[in-house]
């Protein structure tokens, strides 16, 4: 029988109310902002809120996939540091705002990474915006993965240099793009979140070494699960010194809130007065570097979670395609079902009715037309729950395609 796994309750959704007054809008924004809202209400119901109390649920919604968040060690860690007394500046990291917790856990971090210097920032979407911002010349070019993490695009928006995006996962079409317009700045991701997928990066970093590029590499999801130490894929394929920067979410496998730049600490000594989010953005709490560091400690003592999650993972991928159903070139524990418009949120309701819980991905996280049930795989999984998860994901695409209520997608 499957075994069903029981995770601690999520805080419930604040319940909204109508009864202040609106303000009036103005009829541009209103018809600028119309279409989001008819995709918003094609979902329906619109965030999607995932059931308080999860207990009996199979949680594949969540990124705390080392499932470190609630560790005792990590807890106690947390608890320890807020008792302590303390006199905090509640300022920016480079004012002061960071103690001995930031200092012991940088360090550890530089550690599992390979790499001199760390820069902690509030969030891995602040650590991409305020480095790409910081780095791009006026107009320089900065060529994107198109499936690459928002932050990345926002980043390049927000910064002086032109946006080049090239295929996903296509270094080809990436030196194609270099030779007409020349050297820049390369942003990917590591492993991309929407479907799962690896970045061939030692192709990547020989292509920055031949055009004189700078790489940046968006570890968030594949920190803590790949490379010795759980320094993430740039440790495991060896690359670690030639990647010019690496920038990380802790929300991840370490399950816990901020993010970190990871870059020589020549060039680091600059970035401090020139990432906008590190000097306008106060330091994450104490607190929560000490429950960092204790979650990267467990992580590096101890590597069997992470091998046990992307064994799961595999496994789970196995069954699937067996059936017929594509993941999408995943080779992690993120696996992505792609469907037709917005039959996603069809096959999200249907797998939660058979206690599963997964997340959806519409525009703009996928180009319109179609839309994504993401699984995020955890440590926690077994095969039994592997069995069980495939063959409810296999009997739910059935079902909707046979009422003609979901159309699976051609990759």
């Amino acid at each position: 029988m499957t075994r069903i796994l029981v995770d601690t309750p999520c805080a419930p959704m604040p319940q909204v109310t109508a009864n202040f007054s609106e303000p009036t809008y103005p009829a541009w924004l209103r018809t600028y902002l119309d279409d989001e809202q008819q995709l918003i209400r094609s979902l329906d119901p619109f965030p999607f809120d995932q059931p308080s109390d999860i207990t009996g649920y199979h949680s594949l919604h969540q990124n705390d996939y080392l499932r470190l968040c609630n560790h005792p060690e990590v807890v106690r860690a947390r608890a320890e540091a807020a008792t302590r007394v303390r006199v905090d500046s509640f300022s920016s990291s480079v004012f002061g705002g960071m103690g001995a917790e930031h200092a012991s856990f940088v360090a550890m971090l530089r550690r599992s990474l390979q790499a001199s210097e760390v820069i902690l920032t509030t969030a891995g979407w602040t650590a991409n915006v305020g480095l790409i911002e910081a780095i791009a010349l006026a107009d320089l070019p900065i060529y994107i993965d198109s499936d690459a993490h928002a932050s990345l695009l926002d980043g390049a928006r927000m910064s002086l240099g032109r946006r080049l995006l090239f295929r996903h996962n296509d270094p080809a079409h990436l030196e194609q793009r270099i030779a007409i317009h020349g050297s820049g700045i390369v942003a990917i991701d590591a492993l991309y979140s929407t479907d799962g997928t690896l970045a061939d990066l030692r192709r990547y970093v020989s292509i920055c070494e031949r055009h004189d590029c700078t790489l940046v590499l968006d570890e968030a999801h594949s920190f803590g699960m790949f490379g010795r130490n759980g320094g993430g894929l740039a440790v495991a394929e060896g690359v670690a010194d030639k990647v010019h920067f690496r920038t990380l979410s802790l929300s991840k496998a370490l399950g816990g809130h901020g993010g970190a730049i990871a870059c020589g600490a020549t060039i680091a000594s600059s970035l401090w007065s020139r990432v906008r989010p590190v000097i306008f953005s106060s330091a994450t709490s104490a607190v929560l570097a000490a429950a960092h560091g204790k979650a990267l400690e467990l992580t590096m003592q101890d590597r069997r979670a992470a091998e046990h999650t992307l064994t799961m993972a595999a496994l789970l991928r196995s069954r699937l395609n067996a059936n017929g159903v594509d993941t999408l070139g995943s080779g992690s524990q993120i696996i992505s079902v792609k469907l037709q418009g917005t039959d996603a949120a069809r096959l999200y309701w249907a797998l939660r009715e058979r206690r599963i819980l997964t997340s959806v991905f519409v525009h703009p996280a996928v180009p319109r037309g179609i839309s994504l049930v993401r699984l995020s795989v955890h440590a926690q999984v077994t095969e039994d729950d592997v069995d069980y998860i495939a063959n409810a994901i296999v009997a739910s695409l059935d079902a909707l395609e046979r009422q003609g209520i979901c159309r699976r997608s051609v990759a």
